[in-house]
C-alpha cells in the first residue's frame, strides 16, 4: 500500500498569510480605487505614495513631497517629509514602478505590498507564538483572534511607514527575539533589527523591554555568583562580571540599533541641509523639527488637556482594550474610531483594556521558562514602552495607527489564556478543542475582515476615484516635467493626493494660496470648469487642465459665470447649486468673512447611501471642515470657494460658516428638484412600507413602525403640498427614565419635532412620505401629530409600543 500522505511542516505556517491575503482581497470590495474617509488612512496613504513616487537618483533619494523648479536660477526646491527610514518608501517605489502611467494600478500594487506586510507579520508572530507555546494550534488561534483587533483590521491596507510597515518590522524583530532567546541566533536577530529599522521606528519601542529584561537578567545571574564566590573570589569576580556584561549581546544589540538607526536619520538630515545649500541650521531641519515636536521639546501642545498623564493614559488604555477586541465586535458594541471623548473615553473600553493588560501581565506567570517569559514579557510591555517616550505624538486624536503596538500585548494575551486552559484542563482539553479554537479564531477573522469590507464599499466613491484617476492619468502625461500650479484643492484635505497625482511635474507654490495669484505657469490644474479659458477635455469631471493661465484669470471667470444666474439661496454668502457642485460667492468681501470654516451636510434620497457612521444622523457630512483656503481663494474685492457634491441622488443641503467656538453665523437649506431616479427611490420606499402590513395607528397619516430598523413612518395618498404644512410633533416616551439625556428626564421624554422635507418627508407623484429614526432604548408609547404653528392641531396620534 502507498505510504500515507505526509503534509509538510512548512505548510501549515504557509497557510495561514495566504488565506488572509485572499480573504482580505476578496472582501475588500473596490478599495483599490479609493480609502476610507476617516482618520489618517487615506491621508498618511497618498503621502506615502507621493514620497514614493519622488524618490529618485536625480533628487538624491530624498524624502520629499514637493518638487518645484526655482525661477531665477532653474534649480529645485523642496518639501521634505523626512522623518522616517527610505526602506519603506522604496519598497513601495519598487512596487509601484512597473505600472507605468496607471495611476489606479500604481495604488493597487501599493496596497498588495502592504497587504502581503500584513500577511507577513501574521505568519512571524505565528511562528513566534508556536515556539512560545509548543503548540501551533494555540499560535494559530492566538494570532488570528489578535490581527483580528480593530485597529489591525482598520489599518491593514494603509501604505505607511507608521502603520503595516512598522507592524511587520516589529514582527520580523519579535520573531527573531524568540530564536534569540531559544536557539542563540543572535546574527539573525541583528539583521532582523536593521531590516525593521528600514520601515519605521516602532522597532525601538519593543528593543527597549527586550533589552532591559535580557541584560537584567544576565546582570542578576552574574551578582548572585559574585555573591556566592569565597571572600577572596568576590573582587576576581565582580571583575568578570563586569566584563561579561560589557561583551553581553544585549549591548550589542543596543549598540547596533543605535547606530544603524542614527546613520538612517543622519541621511535625512544630510540631505536636508545640503538641499537648503547650508544655510539652515541643524535644528531647524525638517526631521530635527519633527524630532523635537514628538518627542515634547516644542510648545506646540502646551497647555492641552490630553497631555496630562491621567488623560494620556485612560486613552492607552482605551487603545489596549480596542486592539484586543475583533474588529465586528467592536463596531457592533459602537467602538467607533470617531465617536470618542478623546480625554473621556467611555468606561467599559477603559474597564476592558484595563483588564487586559491585567490579564496578559499576570498570565506571565505561566512561562516559566525564561526562553518564553523574556520574549512574551516584552510582548506586553512593547506599546506602552512606545507610547510613554512618544507621549506627545501618541495622543494625539489623529493617531489612532499607534495603537498597533499593542497588537502584540494582544498576541501575549491570547496565547497565554489558551496555554492557560490547557493547563488547568489538562487531559481534558485535547487535540480536537484546540483545532476547535483555532477554527473559531479564523471565523472571527474573516467576520472582522467582512465587516471591515462592508463597512467601508462605497459604490459611489469608488466610481469617483476611478473617474478622477483616468482624467488624472492624462493630465500627469501632459504635465511631466512642467511646472504646474494646483488650485485650488477641490476636495477637502486632499493636497498630497493631487501631489501624487502629478508626480513628475514641478508643483508651483508651497501652500495653496487664499488669494489668486496673478503668476502663471506652463499649466494650471483646477476643479473649476471655464469654458472662456479653452481647458483641455472640457468634458472632464473633476480635474480641467489649462495652458498658460493664472489662478486670477480662472476665478475671474468663474465669478463671471456664476454672477451671470440667480443663485440658489442668499445669505452672507450667495450659494449656487449647478453641475454637481455647491460654489459660494460674496462681492465684497472682508477677511473675517472667510475666515470662520463652511460647514455642508448632504442627505441622501436613499438611506444606503450615507456611510454607516452617519445613517441615524441623517446626512453625511462630506467634508468636517469646508475652509476658503483650501477650496477656493479671496481676490479682487470678492470670496469664491467651490466644492463637489456626491454622485448619489441628495434630498436636502443645509450648509453655512460657524465661528470657532461653535455659534451659527449664517445658515441656508437647499432642496434639489427630485429627478427620476429619486422619485423612483422615494416611490419603491413608499410602496415597500405600505406593504409591510397595518399600520400601527391612523389619523391625519398611516403610521407605520417598524421595530427592526427603529423607524417610524409617516404615508399619505392623496397628498399635496398643503397637506404636509406646519410642523409636526414627535415625543418618544421610553421605558427607563434613565435612558434619555440628563437634560430630559424631567420632561420625561425625547422631542424629534420635525418639517416635511427632505431629508426626512418629500411629497411626490401625489403621494407624501416621511421617515424618522427613533432612539434606541426600549420605548414604551409614541405620541405624535401635526399642527400650523400659532394655529389649529390639525390631528394627532399615540402608539403604544411596550412589550
Amino acid at each position: 500500500m502507498p505510504s500515507r500522505l505526509r503534509i509538510p511542516d512548512w505548510l501549515p505556517p504557509l497557510a495561514l498569510p495566504i488565506a488572509m491575503l485572499i480573504a482580505l482581497l476578496a472582501l475588500g470590495g473596490d478599495r483599490g480605487y479609493f480609502y476610507r474617509n476617516s482618520g489618517g488612512h487615506n491621508w498618511e496613504s497618498f503621502k506615502t505614495l507621493l514620497i514614493a513616487e519622488n524618490l529618485s537618483p536625480e533628487h538624491n533619494f530624498r524624502l520629499v513631497y514637493r518638487i518645484a523648479r526655482d525661477e531665477e536660477d532653474g534649480g529645485f526646491q523642496y518639501e521634505f517629509y523626512g522623518r522616517f527610514p527610505v526602506g519603506g518608501f522604496a519598497l513601495v517605489k519598487l512596487a509601484i514602478a512597473p505600472f507605468g502611467n496607471d495611476l489606479a494600478a500604481r495604488l493597487l500594487a501599493a496596497r498588495l505590498l502592504s497587504l502581503s506586510m500584513f500577511c507577513g507579520a501574521a505568519l512571524s508572530a505565528h511562528l513566534a507564538a508556536a515556539r512560545l507555546t509548543d503548540s501551533r494550534r494555540i499560535a494559530l488561534a492566538a494570532t488570528l483572534l489578535a490581527f483580528s483587533g480593530f485597529y489591525a483590521v482598520y489599518y491593514a491596507d494603509a501604505i505607511s511607514s507608521e502603520t503595516v510597515m512598522d507592524m511587520f518590522g516589529a514582527a520580523l524583530v519579535f520573531h527573531g527575539m524568540t530564536v534569540f532567546i531559544q536557539d542563540g541566533r543572535f546574527r539573525q536577530l541583528l539583521v532582523k533589527v536593521c531590516a525593521a529599522l528600514l520601515l519605521g521606528w516602532h522597532v525601538y519601542g519593543l528593543l527597549l523591554p527586550f533589552i532591559a529584561l535580557g541584560f537584567g537578567g544576565e546582570a542578576i545571574a552574574l551578582l548572585r555568583a559574585a555573591l556566592a564566590s569565597g571572600e577572596k573570589g568576590k573582587a576576581k569576580a565582580a571583575r568578570t562580571a563586569l566584563i561579561s556584561l560589557a561583551r553581553s549581546r544585549y549591548v550589542a544589540l543596543a549598540a547596533v540599533a543605535i547606530l544603524f538607526g542614527s546613520a538612517l536619520l543622519a541621511l535625512n538630515l544630510a540631505n536636508e541641509y545640503a538641499a537648503g545649500e547650508g544655510e539652515t541650521a541643524l535644528s531647524d531641519l525638517p526631521t530635527a523639527r519633527a524630532m523635537f515636536r514628538r518627542l515634547g521639546q516644542t510648545d506646540d501642545y502646551a497647555g492641552n488637556d490630553g497631555l496630562r498623564w491621567d488623560n494620556f493614559l485612560r486613552r492607552q488604555f482605551y487603545r489596549v482594550g480596542e486592539m484586543s477586541a475583533p474588529y465586528a465586535l467592536a463596531r457592533r458594541a459602537g467602538y467607533d474610531l470617531e465617536s470618542f471623548d478623546l480625554f473621556a473615553p467611555p468606561l467599559p473600553q477603559v474597564a476592558w483594556g484595563v483588564a487586559a493588560a491585567c490579564a496578559a501581565l499576570g498570565s506571565l506567570a505561566l512561562a516559566r521558562r525564561r526562553r518564553a517569559l523574556i520574549p512574551l514579557a516584552t510582548a506586553v510591555l512593547f506599546g506602552f514602552c512606545w507610547a510613554i517616550p512618544m507621549r506627545h505624538n501618541t495622543f494625539h486624536w489623529g493617531h489612532h495607527f499607534e495603537a498597533l503596538p499593542y497588537l502584540w500585548l494582544s498576541l501575549a494575551l491570547f496565547a497565554l489564556a489558551l496555554v492557560g486552559a490547557r493547563r488547568l484542563l489538562g487531559a481534558r482539553i485535547g487535540g480536537a478543542a484546540l483545532t476547535a479554537a483555532a477554527a473559531t479564531a479564523a471565523l472571527i477573522f474573516a467576520i472582522s475582515v467582512f465587516h471591515a469590507g462592508k463597512i467601508n464599499r462605497d459604490a459611489h466613491e469608488a466610481e469617483r476615484r476611478k473617474t478622477e484617476m483616468a482624467e488624472f492619468s492624462a493630465i500627469r502625461e501632459t504635465t511631466r516635467g512642467s511646472v504646474v500650479i494646483v488650485f485650488p484643492r477641490h476636495t477637502y484635505n486632499d493636497r498630497y493626493e493631487k501631489y501624487y497625482y502629478l508626480a513628475g511635474s514641478y508643483i508651483k507654490g508651497w501652500r495653496d494660496a487664499d488669494a489668486c495669484d496673478p503668476a502663471r505657469a506652463d499649466f494650471l490644474v483646477s476643479g473649476y470648469r471655464s469654458e472662456s479659458l479653452n481647458p483641455r477635455a472640457p468634458d472632464n469631471r473633476f480635474a480641467f487642465l489649462y495652458q498658460d493661465v493664472s489662478p486670477l484669470e480662472l476665478c475671474r471667470a468663474e465669478r463671471r459665470r456664476l454672477e451671470s444666474s440667480a443663485p440658489t439661496a442668499r445669505s452672507t454668502f450667495d450659494v449656487y447649486l449647478q453641475d454637481g457642485a455647491l460654489s459660494y460667492l460674496k462681492a465684497p468681501c472682508e477677511p473675517q468673512d472667510y475666515e470662520a470654516p463652511f460647514f455642508r451636510y448632504v442627505y441622501p434620497v436613499d438611506p444606503n447611501d450615507r456611510t454607516p457612521n452617519y445613517r441615524q444622523a441623517g446626512f453625511h457630512p462630506t467634508a468636517r471642515a469646508l475652509r476658503l483656503s483650501q477650496l477656493g481663494a479671496a481676490f479682487d474685492d470678492a470670496c469664491l470657494m467651490t466644492a463637489i457634491l456626491p454622485d448619489y441622488p441628495i434630498a436636502a443641503i443645509q450648509t453655512g460658516q460657524r465661528a470657532a467656538g461653535g455659534e451659527t453665523l449664517w445658515e441656508v437649506s437647499i432642496t434639489p428638484p427630485l429627478d427620476d431616479e429619486a422619485r423612483a427611490l422615494y416611490e419603491r420606499a413608499y410602496q415597500t412600507t405600505a406593504a409591510s402590513g397595518e399600520p400601527a395607528a391612523r389619523a391625519g397619516f398611516d403610521l407605520y413602525l417598524d421595530r427592526d430598523d427603529n423607524t417610524l413612518s409617516y404615508l399619505k395618498t392623496p397628498c399635496g403640498e398643503d397637506d404636509a404644512r406646519g410642523r409636526f410633533f414627535l415625543s418618544v416616551h421610553p421605558t427607563d427614565v434613565e435612558d434619555l439625556p440628563p437634560d430630559r428626564r424631567e420632561i420625561g421624554h425625547d422631542s424629534l419635532n420635525f418639517a416635511f422635507a427632505p431629508p426626512v418627508g418629500a411629497v411626490f407623484a401625489n403621494k407624501c412620505m416621511a421617515t424618522r429614526q427613533l432612539p434606541d432604548y426600549d420605548i414604551e408609547r409614541i405620541e405624535t401629530g401635526q399642527w400650523i404653528p400659532g394655529g389649529e392641531r390639525l390631528w394627532d396620534a399615540k402608539i403604544a409600543v411596550g412589550d
